[in-house]
């Protein structure tokens, strides 16, 4: 399933990069999500969680992805779903811990630490080029979406990235991914949902 889009939604008529706002949904049932909203450039920046509790911790599996950026939509068609693994750290940073399917059948790990920054829920990461990360919403039992920009050589773009406690995609975690990507100015069609591999399974049990 590498590479398929996340739904058939047409491109947006608006200008490239810009959304129109909506106004984040009520809470429903137990997913939990701040109203906070503001502008990014001419985007709308999501809703943001306060800073993630240690419900929050643990394992994740990364199964699906909408970006604009253009190394990323060279190469979702052969991208196999991460493994992630979170830690709330005392000073209020996030350690993830990542898991990658490699072509010749090993598992490659990669260390991250998010930084937490002045507004409570966000964070960054100024190695990997993130200037904005925030968990956007999650049950915490079973998905969560996380948000990111990133920076890199005056080229400004945007991630929704799904996260899963088990390696399948969870229905609502993907509504509500669908429901964010035109919010933030992405297209459905610019994501992909990430196959199931079992080359990093249990890689951080």
């Amino acid at each position: 399933m590498g590479g398929v889009g996340w739904g058939g939604q047409q491109p947006s008529a608006q200008p490239p990069g810009c959304a129109q706002h909506h106004s984040p949904g009520p809470r429903t049932g137990t997913s939990s999500s701040w109203p906070l909203s503001g502008r990014c450039g001419c985007r709308v920046c999501p809703p943001a969680l306060p800073a993630p509790s240690l419900q929050f911790q643990g394992t994740w599996y990364m199964v699906g992805v909408v970006s604009d950026d253009q190394g990323f939509l060279d190469s979702r068609d052969s991208m196999k779903m991460p493994v992630v693994l979170v830690t709330s750290l005392a000073n209020g940073d996030l350690a993830l811990k990542f898991g990658y399917s490699t072509p010749d059948g090993s598992c490659q790990k990669m260390d991250m630490t998010l930084s937490k920054g002045a507004v409570d829920g966000q964070f960054s990461n100024a190695a990997m080029a993130q200037t904005d990360v925030r968990v956007v919403v999650t049950d915490y039992k079973h998905f969560a979406v996380l948000y990111f920009e990133t920076q890199k050589g005056g080229v400004r773009n945007v991630w929704l990235q799904l996260y899963a406690r088990a390696p399948e995609l969870f229905p609502e975690g993907a509504q509500k991914m669908q429901h964010l990507a035109p919010q933030v100015g992405l297209n459905p069609s610019q994501g992909a949902l990430l196959p199931k591999s079992d080359q990093c399974a249990g890689a951080f049990s």
